[in-house]
């Protein structure tokens, strides 16, 4: 989620845009509705700036970010350095992951 967030930088991205975004990187569309609404708004152009200067430096493969664990995803957030941003990055991505696994968990059942 971090590079493709960094795609934003210099902006203040609406719903649409952080959705747009993360469609173009791979994720899934209820994923990237999900993660779009809990950003929109909630984040200065300054946290943009930031999430696009950590993306730069810890960019990876699409594959390469799906297989980090919690841990590793927190590291780099962590590079951040706001704890502010980085929780609500950790809200944002954690909740929609659980809803979407939640979703599908519904689904097989």
């Amino acid at each position: 989620m971090l590079p493709a967030l960094g795609l934003l930088a210099a902006c203040n991205p609406s719903n649409a845009q952080i959705e747009s975004t993360l469609l173009s990187r791979g994720f899934g569309k209820q994923e990237s509705a999900c993660v779009a609404r809990e950003l929109a708004g909630k984040l200065q152009e300054r946290d943009w700036l930031l999430i696009a200067e950590v993306a730069g430096d810890t960019m990876r493969t699409q594959d390469e970010w799906r297989d980090m664990t919690v841990g590793e995803i927190g590291d780099k957030l962590a590079r951040l350095g706001d704890t502010r941003l980085m929780s609500t990055l950790m809200r944002a991505g954690m909740g929609c992951a659980l809803l979407g696994s939640e979703r599908l968990a519904g689904a097989t059942l």
